[in-house]
């Protein structure tokens, strides 16, 4: 019952009059004296001096103004934050990947185009960013496959080639590239399953009938290219995250296709927020891929 009451005295203080009060509450003007009206008979008090048309505020609608300031005042400032929000103004946008490469390159280009958005990154593994996109956790995934579910919006963003890499003294380090036959049996430290680039090298072996020998195991870019630098076996890494290293060549594979991809995931109930749409423009207009085809 007060809630009406109060709301329209705040709203004729504030705006200055009884019409205007109507309009930003998209009522009636009798709708709005009659909140008045009741309020004052029921605690009888004047809220209100009324001169004709004009009217000013009692001593005692002055007081009351500070206490529904504090209920009401804030609600032009939330309806600005939100339309600053809407004009990707004001945010924070969570992005989440696979790997660090793309997702860094997406959120640079983010940054330029809307500075005044905060940007958190998460790097995990697959399921995992998967799973926060359904939970809403994140807003955009970069993964490197098509979910093909039609409760998740892929764009193909990107697509390269894996690199092998060998310890420098190793007997293929001497090359440039290599014919995948020459890995036969050889030692091979393997990302986990999950990884896209371990399934893209795998299918290119197993289309090839090449066998080689696993012998690790790790979950970390970083610690195979560190095993691979000490001698421990063959690795294999797409080409855009390869770091060079004095102790590691790496290697292209020149009669096998070992593909890996990077698509811009999003929920398709979200695609057309404004914070996620621009992601997925960007993404659009900048892609490595569109740009090589």
């Amino acid at each position: 019952m007060y809630e009406k009451w109060l709301k329209a005295f705040h709203m004729v203080a504030s705006q200055g009059g009884f019409t205007r009060a109507a309009r930003a509450l998209n009522v009636g003007q009798p709708t709005i004296s009659t909140h008045i009206k009741s309020l004052e008979d029921h605690f009888q008090v004047e809220l209100f001096y009324r001169r004709g048309r004009k009217f000013e505020l009692s001593q005692p609608g002055r007081a009351l103004l500070t206490i529904t300031q504090g209920l009401y005042g804030h609600e032009a400032e939330a309806a600005s934050y939100l339309r600053m929000v809407g004009r990707n103004e004001r945010g924070l946008l969570r992005l989440g990947a696979v790997g660090p490469y793309e997702v860094i390159e997406l959120a640079h280009l983010y940054r330029n185009a809307y500075p005044q958005i905060e940007i958190a990154v998460n790097v995990a593994g697959r399921d995992e960013i998967v799973s926060r996109l359904a939970n809403f956790e994140i807003d955009v995934g970069i993964l490197a496959d098509d979910i093909g579910s039609p409760e998740f919006y892929s764009l193909l963003y990107d697509r390269h080639q894996g690199l092998v890499m060998a310890p420098a003294a190793h007997r293929l380090a001497r090359q440039k590239s290599i014919r995948i036959e020459e890995l036969q049996d050889e030692p091979v430290i393997f990302r986990d399953p999950s990884s896209a680039t371990r399934r893209a090298f795998e299918g290119a072996l197993a289309r090839a009938g090449v066998r080689v020998k696993p012998i690790l195991e790790i979950n970390s870019r970083e610690a195979i290219r560190e095993a691979v630098a000490r001698g421990m076996g063959l690795g294999v890494v797409s080409e855009r995250e390869f770091a060079p290293h004095p102790g590691i060549r790496a290697l292209r594979v020149k009669n096998a296709a070992i593909d890996i991809s990077a698509y811009v995931t999003v929920l398709t109930a979200r695609r057309a927020r404004p914070l996620i749409e621009a992601v997925i423009r960007l993404a659009q207009e900048s892609a490595p891929f569109k740009a090589r085809a």
